[in-house]
């Protein structure tokens, strides 16, 4: 009877040690139990060790639930875990995408930025390791969607993240637009174009509405977006509108009110479209340098009538950390003006692929540099 008692013992400590199930699963790598000779003491002994090991600790947080993400744009996932385990741990990934990551705090970042990146991603790995060598892992699948665009990739957030990055207020991605080696541009279509040829203000109809290359202005929606020349992608150019010319709209005129904010550009950005010279609409205010960095302050002071169209063009914006904080409400920390988009619903960022995120009811936000994706390769 002892004898069946002590394989019957061995048998469960054998499932003990080795077992796993779901895509959730702990093991211990706490210190192992030697015994010179195999008896039923040593085994009691090794369950009371091993049992000794475990933490209750478990990933409360399910990968699986948001395991889709268009390509171009940034895939995160925050885990989070359950148990009244108190201690410290270390967050890793194994079999994982290139350029995942994830942080101490175990937020799961990614932007697929290759056409080979377009997939589904199998038994990616989330592990967890507390300070006494407990682990638990989650395994799921990501399925990148869409197709590859070629551009300048630029991140959004609310609020001013000029001088650190919130995770927490990520927007998401847009794209910038580009012209082709084909491309004409100007009034007459037979120039570069060059950011001032692509927005080519028409002075005799007083309209915004020669956009050679961008997305289609409204009269309901500010529309906001970035462009460089296919063969000088290292100067990036952000464009903003308001209404569309021919399309009426009540009350007029309207009245667009912002303040624009720069940092970190490796370039002296300044005014190049200013739609309405004549009444100093975009105006930079101040330009500082240090480092080789500059930082650089706007007002846009537009006003517009029915069936007409107003809009600006800054930079050029150069180098991988540079930053765009646009403030759309409140009073101005630069004159003391009310900012306000008056009559218009919001303001819409649009990318070069077509899609696009409106701001809804955000009263500030920050766009910025990201990285860059070429397909032809």
């Amino acid at each position: 009877m002892r004898t069946i008692l002590f394989y019957l013992i061995f048998f469960c400590l054998s499932i003990l040690l080795t077992s796993c199930s779901g895509g959730t699963s702990a093991t211990s790598s706490g210190e192992s139990v030697s015994c010179d000779e195999l008896s039923l003491d040593c085994v009691e002994d090794a369950i009371t060790d091993s049992a000794s090991t475990t933490e209750d600790i478990s990933i409360s947080s399910s990968a699986s639930d948001n395991a889709t993400v268009a390509f171009g744009q940034t895939y995160q996932h925050q885990v989070s875990t359950s148990g009244t385990y108190s201690g410290s741990v270390i967050y890793s990934l194994s079999n994982a995408p290139d350029g995942m990551t994830i942080s101490s705090s175990g937020l799961v970042e990614w932007t697929p930025t290759n056409a080979a990146d377009i997939t589904t991603h199998s038994n990616i790995t989330i592990r967890i390791t507390t300070a006494s060598g407990y682990v638990i892992t989650q395994t799921y699948d990501l399925t990148v969607t869409g197709t590859c665009t070629s551009g300048n990739v630029l991140a959004f957030w609310t609020g001013d993240q000029r001088t650190s990055t919130d995770s927490d207020q990520f927007l998401g991605n847009i794209t910038a637009y580009t012209d082709n080696a084909s491309d004409n541009c100007g009034r007459y279509n037979n120039l570069d174009c060059t950011p001032t040829n692509n927005y080519e203000y028409n002075q005799t109809n007083s309209v915004s509405e020669n956009l050679h290359i961008g997305p289609e202005t409204s009269p309901d929606d500010g529309i906001m977006f970035f462009y460089n020349q296919y063969d000088n992608t290292s100067y990036t150019y952000l464009f903003w509108m308001f209404g569309e010319g021919g399309s009426a709209f009540s009350p007029s005129p309207n009245y667009v009110y912002l303040d624009l904010f720069t940092a970190k550009n490796e370039s002296s950005d300044n005014v190049v479209v200013d739609d309405d010279a004549s009444s100093n609409e975009t105006i930079r205010q101040s330009q500082s340098e240090s480092s080789g960095l500059y930082s650089s302050t706007y007002t846009g002071r537009y006003g517009y009538i029915s069936g007409k169209s107003d809009g600006g063009v800054i930079g050029p914006f150069s180098g991988t950390n540079y930053r765009i904080f646009v403030d759309r409400a409140g009073t101005s920390t630069i004159n003391s003006a009310t900012l306000t988009l008056g009559n218009l619903d919001s303001f819409v960022f649009w990318s070069k692929d077509g899609s696009s995120f409106s701001l809804g009811s955000v009263d500030n936000f920050t766009v910025g540099f990201k990285t860059s994706i070429e397909c032809n390769w």
